[in-house]
């Protein structure tokens, strides 16, 4: 993750394949669109995106009628599309301490997963900046 992507919107990510540090948090990419959506890679190897069609909630089932505009959507039939993706996308996650980081590249050919490798500790960027804090404490 470059520091330019360090923060804002993201992706978030399953994994129904278990990773080989046996890390089992949640996880986030910023290798695709970044709108909040969900990704899975699942255990036959496949890389889905969760679609959905939106509708308008009524005025009088919004959570705050003060701001209309929060709760004024809401997802309907959700489903499960093959994105066929061919590449390779980094996603992360941290276990309960921050500096507790876990970074992943997967790589898939033609829609199929050929491999998830681990990202060796000392190359995360953050991990400078989490010692310097975590000693400073």
């Amino acid at each position: 993750m470059s520091e330019e992507t360090a923060m804002g919107m993201f992706d978030t990510i399953r994994c129904e394949i278990p990773l080989s540090d046996g890390f089992t948090g949640e996880m986030q990419t910023k290798d695709f669109d970044c709108v909040l959506g969900t990704l899975l890679i699942r255990v036959d190897g496949r890389l889905m995106i969760e679609d959905c069609d939106w509708e308008d909630v009524p005025l009088a089932e919004r959570p705050d009628l003060k701001l209309p505009f929060i709760g004024s959507h809401r997802a309907i039939n959700r489903r499960w599309r093959d994105l066929d993706f061919h590449g390779e996308f980094c996603f992360y996650g941290s276990g309960e301490s921050a500096s507790d980081w876990h970074e992943y590249t997967a790589r898939f050919t033609h829609g199929a997963l050929e491999s998830i490798e681990v990202a060796p500790k000392d190359s995360y960027p953050q991990s400078k900046a989490w010692e310097g804090k975590e000693s400073a404490a």
